[in-house]
């Protein structure tokens, strides 16, 4: 069935499609929600244990803003699976690891060593982008995408550290004389190989880079606040991002719940990481506290993305990922409140699902 910009719904495995007065009011009421929504809304959700769903846009491409997080960590506990790490290993924190916006890792002093599972829980908890910059370093910047690839995620694509994404989107190293508009333009027109060799590039040429400077640089563009950022800053944030869809994020949500990808003790420490998420998810915003939920967020100007694991109980979960880009508003507040209303209609919907 197709409603509204691809709108699809799929039965309980083993039954008939037939449009239940049920199914069609919740349909109806995502739609309303997802239409005040000003800008671009994609969704997925999947009822894992019946294999009943519903997706509107799903297959369409999403800047993922920090929700990238989660296939990095997939592929951290990957190699510590296979012994080419360890999460023991410490790492020591160096200049050309410091990103700016969120985490507490860019106020503290070079030289601290971290290990490797400190860093996983502070890019999960505390969505810290100085901790993902370091394993993302040392796990070779390539290896996700590799691993997207191998699970059959074709259009997800993970390859841009946020260090290096945020000096691109100052204008640094090949964009320092043009306009916005220009480097988004040359930035679309790349291949993945020239992609690579910028990023190279700009890795060398600030190496040395003080995060004070750093800042410093930043907030003379945009402001302290930000309050300079959205307008120039949502041209840059569309195309200067990993990318996904819903429906592939969701897949690959379903895949750690079910222990698909790495062991079963690492698909249960990842889980549990993403249930201490402090960053802001707004997917149990309307949930009663006990209501367990595994979640990642990632909001960037003209971004806001949701994607997580809600327990309906211990023996039945739902995957939703909600995204939305190209959002008029330059408070995301709006956008993440209705995502939390769409999480808070199917939860009481696929609560009555046995």
């Amino acid at each position: 069935m197709n409603v509204s910009g691809e709108f699809t719904l799929s039965p309980e495995k083993g039954k008939q499609a037939s449009p239940t007065t049920d199914m069609s009011k919740l349909r109806s009421e995502v739609l309303k929600i997802s239409r005040e929504i000003k800008g671009q809304v994609g969704f997925y959700v999947k009822h894992v244990e019946s294999g009943k769903d519903m997706a509107m846009d799903a297959d369409k491409i999403f800047p993922l803003g920090s929700v990238f997080k989660i296939p990095l960590m997939v592929e951290v506990f990957r190699q510590a699976d296979e012994g080419l790490i360890s999460l023991d290993e410490k790492l020591r924190l160096e200049n050309r690891h410091y990103c700016i916006g969120s985490g507490i890792l860019q106020y503290l002093s070079p030289g601290l060593e971290l290990s490797i599972r400190d860093l996983v829980t502070l890019m999960i908890i505390a969505t810290d982008n100085t901790a993902s910059q370091m394993l993302w370093k040392r796990i070779g910047i390539q290896r996700v995408n590799m691993l997207m690839r191998e699970i059959g995620l074709a259009k997800t694509s993970i390859y841009l550290p946020w260090r290096e994404g945020f000096l691109l989107t100052m204008g640094k190293s090949p964009y320092k004389s043009f306009s916005v508009q220009e480097a988004a333009r040359n930035w679309k027109g790349l291949s993945d190989l020239e992609r690579m060799k910028v990023l190279n590039e700009v890795d060398a040429e600030y190496a040395n880079l003080s995060v004070e400077q750093f800042r410093r640089d930043y907030e003379n563009l945009y402001g302290v606040k930000e309050e300079k950022k959205f307008k120039t800053q949502r041209e840059y944030d569309q195309v200067f991002d990993n990318i996904g869809t819903p429906r592939e994020i969701g897949s690959l949500l379903e895949k750690i719940l079910k222990g698909g990808i790495v062991s079963k003790e690492s698909s249960r420490q990842m889980l549990e990481l993403m249930t201490r998420n402090m960053s802001g998810s707004t997917l149990p915003e309307y949930l009663s506290d006990d209501v367990l939920v595994a979640a990642r967020s990632g909001v960037t100007a003209g971004t806001v993305n949701n994607a997580g694991i809600i327990y309906l109980n211990s023996n039945s979960h739902i995957v939703l990922c909600v995204f939305c880009k190209r959002l008029e508003e330059k408070n995301p507040a709006k956008a993440q409140l209705a995502e939390a209303r769409i999480a808070r209609l199917f939860y009481d919907h696929f609560s009555r699902v046995k």
